[in-house]
């Protein structure tokens, strides 16, 4: 049944073109258009290195030292720069020529950077970073909103007109935070993901406490700095910005296994700050295809885990050892094989545009 369950994941009928705008701050590389053939939705075949490479204790303003009281979200950023050399080495650099500056001002810091052949590892995982936007004076939590979970209902969390939360229609006790101007924002103003929350042991819904960020004029959740890891997806122009995403989702199926998280975990960085970040999957509409990925990785982990689960592409003419589309015939049928320790699946796939 966990076999039948991993090949669910696995298999697509159609493998797809990707169209899509990578975004930079650099003049050169505001928005470049990119475009690959499409891949398989398989990870223990990429090629990538692990480096692990702690930024000192020098500067308080990069790493602080603080243990968190607990991890409860990964955040995906993306680096929003688009040059060619911007890599995970180049942001580990700059990363550690502020750290190693007690004059340096510049107070940022994450956990991991991620390009096409490498993760590069920062802060230690049990640490706060200042990556998220929201501060680290608030400390976080979830509010019992004293209204009974449907444990098969999704909680659609809204801004009623009288500034209360609505959980699926119900008011709850918590204030909405007012904006600058003291009005109760508007549901246009709440984040993509929307805020967060869990079913608590009572089987109330909870909700994360929230604030008003007044640069980007969102209603942000709590919990970015002081509750999460955080992880910036390199966007250098040229790199392969598809198999990048692919080896971000290994690393957060990773970090879920670790801190023993659900899907609904992972976050983007817009969840608390309202930042349009990370701009480059947001915009290209990619979300849900990363969280598909992290569901089969963090399955292959976590339910699999201790089987020995392999990939072989059985038409090398078109996808490679690594499960990428290399030729593109619209309407190709292409063919693979998954084993999981001596169980072979063979699949088949068109490519389509």
């Amino acid at each position: 049944m966990e076999n039948n369950e991993f090949i669910k994941l696995v298999h697509k009928d159609f493998i797809k073109c990707n169209e899509y705008t990578t975004f930079g701050y650099q003049a050169d590389y505001r928005a470049k258009e990119n475009k690959d053939f499409g891949y398989v939705p398989f990870c223990y075949e990429l090629e990538f290195e692990e480096i692990c490479e702690i930024i000192p204790l020098t500067n308080p303003n990069n790493r602080c030292g603080v243990l968190k009281e607990s991890t409860e979200f990964i955040v995906v950023h993306d680096t929003a720069s688009g040059a060619p050399s911007a890599d995970a080495k180049a942001h580990r650099n700059w990363l550690m020529s502020m750290a190693t500056n007690p004059e340096s001002k510049t107070c940022v810091s994450w956990h991991f950077t991620v390009d096409d052949h490498s993760i590069y590892q920062h802060l230690p995982t049990n640490e706060v970073g200042y990556h998220a936007g929201d501060g680290t004076r608030v400390k976080f939590e979830f509010m019992d909103t004293k209204i009974k979970a449907n444990q098969n209902e999704k909680a659609e969390i809204l801004i009623g007109e009288d500034g209360y939360y609505y959980v699926n229609g119900n008011k709850t006790n918590i204030e909405v935070p007012l904006d600058d101007d003291n009005n109760v924002p508007t549901n246009d103003q709440l984040p993509t993901l929307g805020i967060n929350y869990k079913i608590g042991e009572n089987g109330n819904y909870y909700i994360s406490n929230t604030y008003f960020n007044s640069g980007y004029k969102k209603v942000a959740n709590r919990g970015g700095n002081l509750n999460s890891v955080g992880i910036e997806t390199c966007v250098n122009y040229g790199a392969d910005y598809t198999k990048t995403m692919r080896i971000n989702a290994y690393l957060v199926a990773k970090l879920l296994c670790e801190f023993n998280l659900d899907i609904d975990r992972v976050k983007q960085h817009n969840s608390f700050s309202g930042k349009d970040c990370p701009m480059t999957i947001r915009h290209a509409n990619r979300w849900d295809e990363f969280i598909n990925l992290v569901e089969i990785y963090k399955y292959t982990m976590c339910e699999l885990k201790g089987k020995k689960v392999t990939f072989e592409s059985l038409s090398p003419e078109y996808l490679d050892k690594e499960g990428k589309v290399i030729k593109f015939e619209e309407g190709k049928e292409i063919s693979y094989k998954v084993k999981i320790d001596d169980e072979e699946y063979v699949l088949t796939s068109k490519l389509a545009k």
